[in-house]
């Protein structure tokens, strides 16, 4: 229903800061879905509606008939026309990197420790519920498909300077995404310090998933790990739970460094010689600034 008013509304803006703010405004289509008011007794179908994956769906329909409306074609399997830069050992680099960011993330409550984190998960204690598992499928589709919106926003925005677009589109949406989860304050009992600490500490991995997507061109391949990250997480307190704790020990400050700054290093690390070549070659691709979406 609200593809109509994106697209006639949304669609003619071209200033780049301007659709950065009107895209936060689409996520009204949450009260639509919870709207509906699915019996609880049919679980699937009121899990799908009240976790907000029926939301996360339309937002994801609307962004291929936004974009659109933007001159640009949404594609979440960009068809990969290799790049003479693309390198298998790198994709490998990445998809390593992301695998330990997301153990790190998800199995630190035990203790902190490397060792443990990787060799003293207790699965047996995971709680395996359908609300669990519609909880991280929403955050996999929806907050990947706004950060689709912002890495493209930012690409066109800072076309004219060829230097900067992909490090500020990267930079720019891990930011954001990052300060999107100031929305968590009090979530469950969420202090405000754990929240401050959350808002830092995902833009590691978001630095990393901007990256595989415009390696890539594989949206998925971060819906994915986004989705994984969401889930483990559920599956270890239940989705209903503070998101984020912060004791102010030595160990959660070692841990934020650790999840924040090694992201970063590799980060910096993508963004030279023909790692960073790839991602141009990609960006040229989404935006279509060579007319080849069109034969996609």
């Amino acid at each position: 229903m609200l593809v109509p008013i994106a697209v006639v509304h949304v669609g003619p803006i071209k200033n780049w800061f301007l659709r950065l703010l009107t895209i936060y405004f689409l996520d009204i289509q949450y009260g639509d879905a919870q709207n509906l008011a699915i019996n609880p007794d049919f679980r699937w179908l009121h899990s799908l509606t009240y976790q907000g994956v029926i939301a996360a769906i339309a937002l994801l329909t609307m962004t291929c008939f936004l974009v659109k409306a933007w001159g640009y074609h949404f594609n979440p399997n960009l068809k990969f026309i290799k790049s003479p830069s693309f390198q298998k050992k790198i994709l490998l680099a990445l998809l390593i990197m992301a695998t330990i960011d997301l153990f790190y993330n998800e199995f630190i409550n035990y203790d902190k420790a490397i060792w443990t984190v990787f060799f003293g998960v207790d699965i047996g204690s995971f709680k395996f519920s359908i609300p669990n598992l519609t909880a991280a499928i929403e955050p996999g589709i929806l907050e990947e498909t706004e950060r689709y919106l912002l890495i493209v926003i930012f690409l066109a925005g800072f076309n004219r300077f060829p230097k900067y677009r992909i490090p500020v589109a990267i930079y720019g949406s891990a930011i954001l995404f990052g300060l999107s989860h100031l929305s968590n304050f009090g979530w469950h009992g969420e202090s405000f310090t754990a929240t401050i600490a959350q808002v830092i500490g995902v833009m590691g991995s978001a630095f990393i998933w901007a990256e595989l997507y415009l390696y890539t061109g594989k949206l998925w391949l971060p819906m994915i790990y986004h989705f994984l990250m969401d889930y483990i997480s559920d599956l270890q307190s239940g989705w209903n739970s503070a998101g984020w704790s912060w004791n102010g020990e030595i160990t959660d400050y070692i841990y934020t460094v650790l999840i924040v700054d090694v992201p970063l290093l590799f980060s910096i690390w993508m963004l030279f010689g023909k790692r960073r070549q790839v991602m141009e070659d990609n960006a040229d691709l989404i935006l279509d600034l060579n007319g080849r979406q069109s034969m996609i």
